[in-house]
């Protein structure tokens, strides 16, 4: 969910819900404060009640503003492609909570993760 949309720094709503595409999962772990750029195409719907709303959707050219600090974010796996990945970046980010509350945390996820990292920096470099 995104907070306080804006259209060339006017607001344009207090949210915005868009699903998690390839996209924004590009960017990395994204925290509240967090400020993304991206296009999108205006569709309609009709809201409970008969009433018509508006959403945007297909974002394209997903962007994170950079921060001032200049702290990069983990990247995570395309969740089209790398579920096993994906899964492994989540433990990884959440053991503290999955051992703290006795959920299952399965190291062989975040070693495939751990490999992601490897290839997609091998790749860049």
């Amino acid at each position: 969910m995104f907070k306080n949309v804006k259209i060339n720094n006017n607001l344009v709503t207090d949210h915005l819900w868009f699903n998690y595409t390839k996209g924004f999962a590009e960017l990395g772990k994204l925290v509240v404060g967090d400020v993304i750029s991206f296009n999108a195409r205006v569709a309609s719907y009709e809201k409970l009640g008969h009433k018509i709303d508006y959403k945007l959707e297909r974002p394209t050219k997903v962007k994170l503003v950079p921060h001032k600090n200049g702290k990069d974010a983990l990247p995570i796996p395309n969740t089209t492609k790398g579920k096993n990945e994906l899964l492994g970046y989540i433990m990884l980010e959440n053991k503290k909570f999955y051992q703290e509350n006795n959920r299952p945390y399965y190291p062989w996820y975040v070693k495939k993760y751990k490999k992601f990292l490897d290839q997609r920096s091998s790749n860049t470099v």
